[in-house]
């Protein structure tokens, strides 16, 4: 997968909610970040078995895995068939990467909160569950039940700094970490 094709399903899914028989945000919103996680485990499986980016980066790794058969049995959790790859990524890079490529959601404080933000809407609106509610409840507004809209509702409210609605600030966000993924950075 490459930044391209995410840039398209961020086209492709805003295009779908805009339109006037769907308005679902949230749900165009979870399409995409589903695209954008399998983006980040692709990539983050290519420099883990030493193959470059799209971008010609490559960081050095301090592990090097021989297969990917040899990296799922590292990543894998407990007895588990699958594998994590959004928490196992955000667990081990720094681990495995002299320079971890991954620093640029996890070590950047707004980053990490815009990431963790998008994953608890996801969540919410994948499964709609209490426990995902707590957990989206917690990140978006602080813990205060009072505050709680539907994602649906939330991602056309603006967000402070942009003035953009929230819907655009996280598929931007989710574009511009793509790329910065895809890239070696100073």
């Amino acid at each position: 997968m490459t930044v391209e094709e995410i840039n398209n399903s961020i086209t492709y899914w805003s295009d779908w909610a805009s339109h006037d028989d769907n308005k679902r945000y949230d749900v165009a919103l979870m399409k995409i970040w589903v695209q954008f996680e399998k983006f980040m485990s692709e990539l983050f499986v290519d420099y883990c078995l030493g193959i470059a980016s799209e971008n010609g980066y490559l960081p050095e790794r301090s592990i090097e895995f021989k297969s990917e058969t040899q990296l799922n049995a590292f990543l894998r959790a407990e007895n588990k068939q699958y594998v994590d790859y959004p928490s196992q990524i955000k667990k081990l890079s720094k681990h495995i990467f002299e320079k971890d490529p991954f620093d640029v959601i996890f070590s950047d404080s707004n980053n990490n909160v815009t990431y963790e933000n998008i994953m608890a809407i996801r969540n919410y609106v994948a499964h709609e569950s209490g426990e995902a509610q707590k957990k989206l409840i917690k990140n978006i507004y602080s813990g205060r039940e009072e505050r709680f809209v539907e994602p649906v509702d939330y991602l056309l409210r603006k967000e402070k700094s942009t003035h953009k609605t929230y819907y655009t600030y996280y598929t931007t966000f989710i574009g511009n970490i793509a790329q910065l993924l895809t890239e070696e950075i100073n």
